[in-house]
């Protein structure tokens, strides 16, 4: 990735001596700014690292379960959607009509067929993914670390006298984490050449900054809580629970059994109906 070395950070000392309101409101920036930095990389790394993660482990410990019973309840379905067909010609003393049959069963399944394909690429999307490589616990933390740096000096919400140069690179910091790419990350932060002391981007009024990270805060951990409630969050810890697991895998192999049981004793029927001929 490529960057633009012309790029130049402003940096704003503070004032020696600020009122007492402009100092409180100095302190809630600051406070705020750390926030939120750390909030909208947690979030971040749970939307770019942790969903596809979990996901592909979910998929690849129980989805496959899941998908094997879901393929054998759409055979059943139609198993007996088949079967009811068939039997109306027979209750009408007619010969069953195989090839309508066959159409008016194709017809009705078809988004069944097509969710059956989607979620077969789905784990095999899941296989390839837990091929790949992944970073080292320390590597994720550096990343991690130098991420949320970025976001308090390039975040438009942060520091709203951000030029566009200086939005550009934002970009490519997000683009970075996305993709884990830590080298690129070092050279964002070489760019910024970004002291011990720390930076501040100017902005026009304190107050209004402030206001607007406390709603932008606010709206973070909505943001997080709503993600954590949902799939594949919600089995964060149990998919690294080996006695969960297998629990759910024993579940569900049950259910594979009976369903199968359930297709066998249909087929016969079905085949019983088919040759069925009017005396």
């Amino acid at each position: 990735m490529l960057l633009n070395p012309s790029i130049n950070v402003s940096v704003m000392i503070n004032p020696p001596d600020l009122p007492p309101e402009q100092k409180l409101l100095r302190q809630q920036y600051d406070a705020l700014k750390k926030e939120f930095a750390k909030l909208f990389a947690l979030k971040d790394k749970m939307v770019a690292h942790d969903e596809p993660l979990l996901t592909s482990l979910y998929l690849q410990t129980i989805g496959q379960k899941k998908y094997e019973a879901y393929c054998l309840n759409v055979e059943l379905s139609k198993l007996k959607h088949r079967f009811s067909l068939l039997q109306a010609y027979v209750n009408r003393r007619e010969k069953p009509d195989l090839n309508v049959v066959n159409n008016e069963l194709e017809s009705v399944f078809a988004e069944y067929q097509k969710q059956i394909e989607t979620e077969a690429q789905r784990l095999a999307a899941a296989k390839e993914f837990l091929k790949g490589g992944f970073l080292s616990p320390e590597e994720s933390k550096q990343l991690r670390d130098m991420y949320y740096v970025i976001v308090k000096r390039l975040h438009p919400d942060i520091n709203p006298d951000l030029s566009d140069e200086q939005q550009e690179l934002f970009l490519q910091a997000q683009a970075a984490y996305e993709l884990s790419d830590l080298d690129t990350l070092k050279r964002i932060l070489l760019l910024l050449n970004i002291s011990a002391t720390g930076m501040e981007i100017s902005f026009p009024d304190l107050q209004t900054t402030v206001e607007h990270l406390e709603k932008q805060v606010k709206k973070l951990q909505e943001q997080i809580v709503e993600l954590e409630m949902r799939f594949p969050f919600i089995y964060k810890e149990n998919l690294y629970d080996k006695a969960w697991i297998e629990t759910e895998q024993e579940t569900v192999c049950r259910e594979i059994e009976v369903l199968k049981d359930a297709i066998e004793k249909y087929k016969t029927y079905v085949i019983l109906l088919e040759e069925w001929k009017p005396e």
